[in-house]
């Protein structure tokens, strides 16, 4: 399947001139095209309203933004993945060619975006040879040297507070100097030669104020009662959740020793906050506070005073011990729609604590959820996870009979749990990830190639970079989708969902469950020219179901609900509405004169 517009549509769009153009890609760039590659239905299954194309970008593409333009650089970010969910006819080509920058930034912060990220780099470089390309994030920092000789690469930046560097390599750049004095810098010169600048940019302070008066706006008639925008005064973490890229082990695997926490200044946090008040729809915005729990309980409170004045409607700390009482006081005081999320992973105090948590009995949390309630706390959100050591099917299946009996102490009270599964990949640098034997794990890719080649595999569980001893990657898949469809029958019989919603959550489910053995055992036909010709088979099904998922819309576990791709923070689409809009328009009108 090519869904393409004749070229001379995309003269609608205007050419857009910028210093650095900040690029987000899909995680499979060419999803549109793909009938061998099947993208499940809820296969993202967590609370970020995103599609399996994981449209969310790292929130320091927009710090840069702000912190590059005071330096006087004129610096634009495009969402490519959302930009082709709500126009699937664009052409990849004739778009780039009205893009006029010298250097393209893409953020390869979380694994999953590999694919999109460096096959979007080729094309760019084919289409665009002059212009440099570079990296950043997470991922990037940790599988720096072998992305810089790849060729479609020139520099990778890295490290956890890239503004510095970046505004150096530009300055460079724009001079006509070598970057040889940038710090965090792998980079190629002309001949190909690779150098490493060091790393020796780790700032105390960490990040700048991000301007939240810039939203995207929301699409015609979006009638969500909440806009979620976030807010994040530290990077790195206090705790060590053996399966997270971002613990304070793989902090500092990925950055090398030293602290694994690194607090944004009180004078950017202020900026920031401030800047809510400016926002435009303000009165609805969602503030989620991220990485709260690594603020001691007077940083916490102060925070949550901070936020309270800015005057979102609602705000979301998300807690790793239970909060004692005087902070759960001032985080009510704060807003009358205070959320507090807890991940305890499993209901099984010790598969939690295998997991790195575990520091509360089931016991203990249900007692705290009482005083938060009567404290004011608007609402306790519980996520649990599958793929944990220790935790097979029997374990799984408590944990869901866990949530049911929640929804019964709790009934009438804003308690809601949610099981996720770790999926596609266990993350690079994590505890298990580095040692995967020693707790129960397999990993199936350990390079940036083999990850990229995994996310190119028809069958979600092929795709997946582990298995535990415990569970197979098909049972992790097959799993979530049966325990996000009883927990959704728990729901409903606790009166949070209603009976239409859950009728078409199930039937997908069930139909995704239905589809699910079939891909995978067309996708794990050991000779490549059987594999071919048995997923050639099933194209016209996967194609159906693809296209019930892209289809301009996104749906989650959280809100289940499809709601119109468009008006999240981070849907950044480049070129002003009005113009896709039009091009939207001379499509159709094309498709219908045949």
């Amino acid at each position: 399947m090519t869904l393409q517009v004749d070229t001379h549509f995309m003269s609608a769009l205007s050419s857009i001139k910028v210093d650095l153009l900040l690029l987000h890609a899909p995680a499979v760039f060419d999803f549109r095209e793909r009938g061998d590659l099947w993208f499940p239905f809820l296969s993202t299954a967590g609370d970020v309203p995103i599609t399996p194309l994981y449209e969310y970008f790292p929130m320091g593409f927009r710090s840069l933004r702000s912190s590059l333009r005071e330096a006087g650089h004129e610096v634009r970010i495009l969402n490519l993945a959302t930009l082709l969910l709500r126009y699937p006819f664009l052409d990849l080509d004739p778009l780039l060619d009205r893009l006029e920058t010298p250097l393209i930034g893409m953020d390869l912060h979380w694994m999953v975006h590999v694919q999109g990220v460096l096959e979007l780099a080729r094309r760019i470089r084919r289409r665009k040879p002059e212009c440099r390309i570079l990296l950043g994030g997470i991922s990037a920092t940790w599988y720096a040297e072998e992305l810089v000789r790849r060729p479609e690469i020139d520099f990778v930046l890295r490290g956890y507070d890239t503004h510095e560097p970046l505004r150096l390599l530009m300055e460079v750049l724009q001079a006509g100097r070598r970057p040889d004095e940038v710090p965090n810098l792998l980079w190629k010169t002309g001949e190909g030669q690779v150098l490493d600048n060091g790393m020796s940019h780790k700032p105390a302070a960490w990040g700048r104020a991000m301007d939240w008066s810039e939203m995207p706006a929301a699409p015609p008639g979006d009638g969500l009662p909440f806009r979620e925008v976030l807010s994040i005064q530290n990077t790195g973490c206090a705790y060590d959740c053996h399966w997270c890229g971002g613990s304070r082990s793989a902090f500092r695997r990925i950055h090398g020793e030293g602290g694994s926490v690194v607090y944004k200044s009180a004078a950017e946090t202020r900026r920031e906050l401030e800047s809510l008040k400016r926002m435009r729809g303000g009165e609805h915005a969602l503030c989620y506070a991220i990485s709260a729990y690594n603020e001691s309980p007077e940083g916490l409170r102060e925070q949550a005073r901070a936020l309270g004045s800015a005057g979102p409607a609602a705000v979301n700390f998300e807690q790793f011990h239970l909060t004692p009482e005087p902070t759960l006081k001032a985080m009510a005081a704060a807003n009358p729609r205070t959320c507090i999320t807890l991940s305890p992973e499993s209901h099984d105090r010790e598969v939690a604590r295998r997991a790195g948590r575990g520091v509360y009995s089931m016991e203990e949390m249900e007692a705290w959820i009482t005083r938060a309630l009567d404290l004011g706390i608007h609402q306790v959100d519980i996520w649990f996870f599958i793929g944990m050591p220790g935790q097979d099917e029997a374990s799984v299946a408590g944990t869901l009979a866990y949530c049911g009996q929640l929804l019964q102490r709790f009934e009438g009270r804003r308690v809601l749990p949610y099981i996720c599964p770790m999926q596609p990949f266990l993350d690079p640098a994590s505890t298990f990830f580095m040692a995967p034997s020693a707790h129960g794990y397999r990993l199936f890719a350990r390079t940036a190639e083999e990850h990229r080649r995994l996310m190119l595999r028809a069958s979600l569980p092929n795709r997946m970079n582990y298995e535990t001893h415990w569970l197979s990657r098909l049972d992790i898949v097959r799993l979530g989708l049966e325990c996000v469809s009883g927990l959704a029958q728990m729901k409903r019989a606790a009166g949070l969902f209603p009976g239409s919603l859950l009728r078409r959550l199930q039937g997908r489910i069930a139909d995704t469950l239905e589809f699910l053995p079939v891909v995978h055992e067309a996708d794990s036909l050991p000779d490549p020219a059987e594999r071919k010709a048995a997923l050639a088979s099933l194209e016209r099904g996967i194609l159906q179901r693809n296209r019930e998922i892209f289809f301009g819309g996104v749906a989650n576990q959280a809100f289940p609900l499809a709601r119109e791709v468009g008006g999240r923070w981070f849907d950044e689409l480049l070129w002003p509405v009005s113009e896709l809009e039009a091009m939207r328009l001379q499509e159709e009108d094309s498709a219908n004169s045949f």
